[in-house]
């Protein structure tokens, strides 16, 4: 695959402006007290533009999670052979700074969490970060996966980052996401006795 044109760099970048903007008018007025028309005044587009980028609001934060996949799913693919899967993910996450900072990612997190329509779209994020996640554990597998077995750990993978952060978010005082997922990560390769 190529790298992307010029006018899909854009695009891309337009979008995750937009989700940066409309997290900060979450985080600061809440959910519902936001309407894309709001979303839309305060990036300086038109709601028709909006329009044109994202099918309503519950779907606007999509572009920072799924710059998140990308970005993982980088570090992950480049991390040494000789690491096991497990270890890769811990040390790929560990190497990711988000843009919004750690109370950045408590407040997405918690956003998705707290509401339905967002709930809805981090699982299907959720979803595309395992689907991202299958070739690069196949290409690491230190012996030959079925499409099954690939899935099945591309998906304990995610469950961990998902109760990591999710766990993060929850936690007074905040604990460590990096942490967190060290500790199911190694649970998880050291034999989850389920």
């Amino acid at each position: 695959m190529g790298r992307p044109t010029l006018t899909e760099r854009r695009k891309a970048q337009t979008r995750r402006e937009i989700a940066e903007t409309a997290l900060a008018l979450f985080a600061r007025e809440g959910y519902d007290g936001v309407s894309a028309e709001t979303i839309a005044e305060e990036a300086g587009i038109s709601l028709r533009t909006f329009y044109r980028y994202f099918t309503g609001k519950d779907a606007v934060l999509s572009p920072i999670v799924i710059d998140g996949i990308d970005e993982l799913t980088e570090r992950l693919a480049a991390r040494p052979a000789t690491e096991s899967l497990a270890i890769a993910l811990d040390n790929a996450y560990k190497q990711i700074a988000p843009q919004q900072g750690p109370e950045g990612v408590r407040v997405l997190i918690r956003l998705f969490l707290d509401v339905p329509a967002l709930r809805a779209q981090w699982l299907e994020d959720l979803r595309k970060i395992e689907e991202a996640l299958i070739p690069v554990v196949q290409e690491r597998a230190r012996r030959p996966l079925t499409d099954l077995q690939a899935q099945l750990s591309a998906a304990a993978a995610v469950a961990a980052l998902r109760v990591a952060l999710e766990h993060e978010a929850r936690s007074a005082p905040p604990a460590s996401p990096a942490d967190t997922l060290h500790a199911a990560l190694a649970y998880l390769r050291d034999g989850a006795k389920l």
